[in-house]
């Protein structure tokens, strides 16, 4: 989700407001970017195959693993890919 925030600040306000908001998590109490290990590549391979995930990106596919292997139910996200394989949405 680092990534894809990232990436939609870049894309639609400004580089520099997305290195900005990506140097302020050092300052957060409660974060913690979780690891995408070679396991979890191999297993986001599987999203790939659904015909109803057109257009989703690598980012999108292994941050599904890597939810689902936490436990995370939740989204902060407005990408409907997360909704479609099951996550509740909050934004």
């Amino acid at each position: 989700m680092v990534l894809e925030t990232f990436t939609f600040l870049e894309r639609n306000v400004h580089r520099d407001v997305a290195l900005a908001w990506q140097a302020s998590l050092a300052d957060l109490a409660r974060f913690e970017i979780l690891p995408c290990s070679p396991d979890d590549l191999a297993r986001a391979w599987a999203y790939f195959r659904r015909r109803d995930l057109h257009k989703l990106s690598a980012v999108d596919a292994t941050s599904f693993v890597i939810m689902k292997r936490e436990r995370i139910r939740f989204a902060l996200s407005f990408d409907h890919h997360f909704a479609a394989v099951g996550f509740h949405l909050v934004g």
